[in-house]
């Protein structure tokens, strides 16, 4: 019989700016007194896209109704050359 009492533990989520740091944090951490893991979260694709400098470039030239529309190739040449 298991008479063993698993206690819940409690997550807590630190962000890190920079990249560089992060293998030192993780060791820090480790070396505390009641820390029992450290995992790094990988960024999924999707956030790697919502958090790139480009995507954010295209919602602000959405928003600013910087967006152009054409029926070809040749029609957007004509509309950039005039």
């Amino acid at each position: 019989m298991n008479t063993s009492i698993v206690l819940p533990t409690t997550e807590l989520i630190v962000s890190i700016d920079d990249k560089s740091m992060v293998n030192k944090i993780k060791q820090a951490l480790k070396l505390m007194k009641g820390v029992c893991s450290v995992k790094v979260k990988k960024e999924s694709m999707e956030q790697k896209i919502l958090n790139s400098k480009s995507y954010k470039a295209a919602m602000d030239d959405i928003e600013h109704g910087r967006i152009y529309e054409a029926e070809s190739v040749e029609d957007m040449f004509k509309q950039i050359l005039g």
